[in-house]
């Protein structure tokens, strides 16, 4: 089953945090091309008379103008839906893209310094491209989706179509982006409050997301209602293993480990860079090369037999630092077969059975942990795992870490959260730069010195409420 967002893909649309920077993207955006060249010059013109005064550049006379008003209107809430979940898509990607650059899985080749500087750990809180790009994308998202969940309720049912799909969408969306942002952050303020959240309440914010889209999309008794029931399961699942609600979290995951077709996307295209796979750009053949896999993820094996959930190819091409050869990801067709087109994982049935492993070996249930891993090399085509490669419960959980490491190579920055999991355990994972990872010794290949950055700081301009 392949979940995704009905409708064309060249609806999506630019939003902003503020009402009036919705309404000026859609002021722009809902012009035929062949007509917005005119309308943005006329736009500048406007600026230029009016000294700035941006009450007046709203007031323009633009086929297509929206005002604030307008997007009330429930005649706007299919195009609503579609902006938001796009802005989702959108940030969802970046962040899948960081944090596997940010992990253990690439090393940088960069000619930039801030892309140096951003792939050796060294982030500031006010780095710009760290706060628009990242921090400021999932939050931009988050708002969009919660305004429209909010703004959904205010209207009938007869009044917008598939109303009560838009609000399980919006809330199953929306609950992702918690996940993330407990998983991989430091945390954050919400709305300009100020107030921190921990990354453990953030999850759960996460959870009770997940728990309200379960009962708004259990009452559709559609394709698409079933697909966001799986998809919210998996989310939350993972949300309770990330707060050690193992039950929870098993129970969660094993409801749908059925269907072992279930992948739940966000979806991309060639074409605009907001709609196109970053981790897709990273890799392509040309020497403009950001990033290259890192030494350690270069011939994965299991018991002399090469892994193929982690292949990769040296391209024998020089990174964007003239020096630096790229290797590349050559993951399997089936999942990764269209390049900067292809779609990014959000949620899967791989997920929740890794889910189930690890839950059972944190919780001493070391057969079913062992048979699920099992079954993954089964399917990889690789030699078995037995109780004899992992007798005590210590190394059924290393065991686990090694398997999410193959199965989620540059996944759903699944990586970013394993190196903040277990952080300061027996089962420490470290970051490039520390010991026992690829750079050791705390430099990089051209003896560039590490950072400190392990969780993703809190973005300055959200701590100062700018």
């Amino acid at each position: 089953m392949r979940a995704q967002v009905e409708g064309p893909r060249n609806e999506l649309l630019i939003s902003d945090e503020t009402t009036e920077g919705r309404v000026m993207n859609r002021l722009i955006e809902m012009v035929p091309w062949s007509r917005r060249l005119c309308g943005i010059v006329a736009l500048s013109v406007a600026l230029g008379v009016a000294g700035c005064d941006t009450a007046e550049l709203l007031e323009v006379d633009l086929p297509g103008n929206v005002t604030a008003d307008d997007i009330e209107n429930p005649s706007l809430a299919g195009t609503m839906r579609v902006s938001a979940i796009g802005d989702f898509e959108w940030a969802w990607d970046e962040y899948v893209d960081f944090a596997a650059k940010h992990s253990d899985e690439y090393i940088q080749s960069s000619g930039n310094f801030t892309g140096r500087r951003l792939q050796i750990r060294d982030i500031p809180a006010n780095e710009p491209r760290y706060q628009d790009n990242i921090f400021g994308r999932l939050h931009r998202a988050r708002v969009m989706l919660e305004s429209h969940f909010d703004r959904l309720q205010t209207f009938a049912d007869g009044d917008v179509l598939n109303r009560t799909q838009y609000l399980a969408e919006m809330r199953t969306y929306g609950a992702f982006i918690y996940v993330v942002f407990g998983e991989g952050f430091c945390g954050t303020p919400l709305n300009g409050d100020g107030v921190v959240r921990t990354p453990e309440q953030l999850l759960e914010i996460a959870v009770e997301q997940f728990t309200e889209a379960l009962s708004i999309a259990g009452q559709l008794g559609t394709r698409r209602g079933q697909e966001l029931v799986q998809a919210a399961r998996i989310g939350r699942a993972r949300a309770y293993l990330n707060l050690d609600q193992y039950s929870n979290a098993i129970a969660d995951a094993q409801s749908i480990v059925n269907d072992p077709d279930l992948d739940f996307y966000a979806t991309r295209e060639y074409g605009e860079n907001r709609r196109e796979n970053s981790m897709a750009n990273t890799n392509e053949l040309d020497t403009n090369q950001q990033s290259t896999v890192a030494p350690s993820y270069r011939d994965v094996r299991w018991k002399g037999v090469p892994d193929p959930r982690v292949t990769v190819m040296e391209t024998g091409l020089i990174g964007h630092d003239n020096a630096t050869i790229v290797w590349r990801h050559n993951k399997t067709p089936e999942s990764f077969p269209a390049g900067a087109a292809q779609d990014v994982i959000i949620a899967s049935s791989r997920e929740a059975r890794m889910i189930i492993a690890e839950a059972s070996a944190m919780t001493g249930d070391l057969a079913t942990a062992i048979s699920i891993m099992d079954d993954f090399h089964t399917a990889a085509g690789i030699p078995p795992i037995t109780a004899e490669d992992v007798p005590t419960q210590d190394d059924v959980i290393r065991q686990v870490i090694e398997e999410r490491r193959r199965e989620f190579f540059v996944e759903g920055g699944h990586r970013q959260r394993d190196h903040l999991r277990w952080r300061g355990t027996q089962f420490n994972i470290p970051y490039l730069g520390e010991p026992g990872s690829d750079h050791p010794n705390g430099v990089d290949q051209y003896g560039q010195v590490y950072g400190n950055t392990t969780c993703f700081p809190i973005a300055q301009n959200e701590q100062v409420g700018s």
